[in-house]
């Protein structure tokens, strides 16, 4: 399991724009940078769905750490 500091670090890497929010392709690579392997935004996409977050929008860092924490209890992290 991710520490908080290590999804802090991911997330920051994630953000290119710096505006402290993820876009779909954002968090694609900022789970990438976390955990090493390869995601592609359907699963991301699933697993915002799944938590509730709105994709049609850019995401928080505590929405962020939602989707990470679904991904690693499926495994998929």
């Amino acid at each position: 399991m991710a520490s908080q500091d290590d999804l802090c670090t991911a997330f920051q890497s994630g953000d290119r724009d710096g505006d402290n929010t993820l876009s779909v392709r954002e968090a694609v690579t900022a789970v990438q940078t976390l955990s090493g392997r390869t995601l592609d935004a359907e699963q991301l996409q699933r697993a915002c769905n799944d938590c509730g977050v709105d994709t049609g929008r850019e995401m928080d860092f505590d929405e962020f750490v939602r989707v990470v924490r679904k991904l690693e209890g499926e495994g998929a992290l």
